[in-house]
């Protein structure tokens, strides 16, 4: 029997948005074509007693791989155990998370191993005669294009926020089944010698995981303009992105950069502060369900793009704009 199979990490004992967001897109899937149940491998440290709110969430059977040395697995080991599982298993399909581990290093290295297609950064899906066609942005979010994946096995990148989890439905009912791992399936070949938190591990907002993100580019004219940035994100209690020119200014890290180098978000609230509106940069943020530009220049790009623009100087609109945030809050 065939299955869909999705591939969730826990790094911090909880599930990520991103591993509901795959659930719904395999339930969607299985709903309207024949390849079968829906499985989850759930990989973490202490994490048994999350498995069943996952079929509540939508997964049929959770192979769950439950060890202390997966607390911060590294791409190698969860290489490792999803190769061992997809043979076992044999699904029809693999759905995997567009980010930095599962969709940047796991994905393209299973399917070589695997000697199978993949198609990366998906939104959407469409089966024709039976055949599943997979929708992708090309271009630089430009056009969009269906793609269909040959070999044994497809795998596929979801792009973040693209599906809405699934209501949790506390009486529907699954199994969970454990995987075994041996000793070895934990050795790779790079050891980490030291792990630094950073500020946004540390209880700030994630890019990925942020409803809403506020961005500053060029623009922003100097680092002082993005600590004005900071305040509006914190009054909406917001993620802090930059675009490419920012970055390489040392106005915003690197890690927060979005673009099609950087971060691709799709939150539902993108506020572009002095951003152009360049098209690596649009290809990251395009997805956005409500874009909110800020810029001076009447003509630039974003504002195509943009659902509200605001022609003027951000000095003279976000202060503003903060003071009237902050009194809504205290209302």
């Amino acid at each position: 029997m065939t299955s869909i199979l999705t591939l969730c990490v826990s790094t911090h004992s909880s599930i990520p948005r991103s591993g509901l967001e795959l659930l719904a897109a395999a339930r969607s899937l299985s709903q309207q074509t024949d390849v079968g149940p829906v499985q989850m491998l759930f990989l973490g440290s202490g994490v048994r007693e999350l498995a069943p709110a996952l079929i509540h969430h939508g997964a049929d059977q959770v192979l769950l791989v439950d060890h202390p040395g997966l607390e911060h697995p590294n791409d190698e080991v969860v290489l490792g155990i999803a190769e061992k599982v997809v043979r076992q298993f044999a699904p029809r399909v693999v759905l995997l998370s567009h980010d930095d581990l599962s969709g940047g290093h796991v994905g393209p290295r299973l399917a070589h191993r695997l000697k199978t297609g993949i198609v990366t950064d998906c939104t959407g899906f469409a089966v024709q005669d039976g055949h599943i066609r997979w929708l992708r942005p090309v271009y630089g979010g430009k056009a969009m294009a269906y793609m269909c994946v040959r070999g044994p096995v497809q795998i596929v990148t979801i792009r973040s926020r693209a599906f809405e989890p699934l209501p949790a439905d506390p009486l529907r009912t699954g199994e969970v089944q454990e995987v075994p791992l041996a000793p070895e399936a934990l050795s790779a070949s790079v050891v980490v010698v030291e792990r630094v938190e950073t500020a946004e591990a540390e209880g700030g907002l994630s890019l990925d995981r942020a409803e809403i993100i506020v961005s500053g580019g060029r623009g922003m004219g100097s680092a002082e303009g993005f600590s004005i940035l900071h305040e509006l994100a914190r009054v909406l209690g917001a993620a802090v992105g930059g675009s490419r020119p920012a970055a390489d200014m040392g106005w915003v890290p690197h890690s927060h950069l979005v673009g099609q180098t950087g971060k691709i978000v799709a939150p539902k609230l993108y506020i572009a502060v002095g951003i152009s509106g360049a098209t690596q940069h649009m290809a990251g943020a395009g997805s956005s369900k409500t874009i909110v530009a800020i810029n001076k220049d009447p003509d630039a790009p974003i504002f195509k793009l943009a659902h509200i623009g605001v022609i003027g100087e951000w000095e003279k609109i976000v202060p503003p704009l903060i003071q009237a945030f902050q009194e809504m809050r205290s209302r």
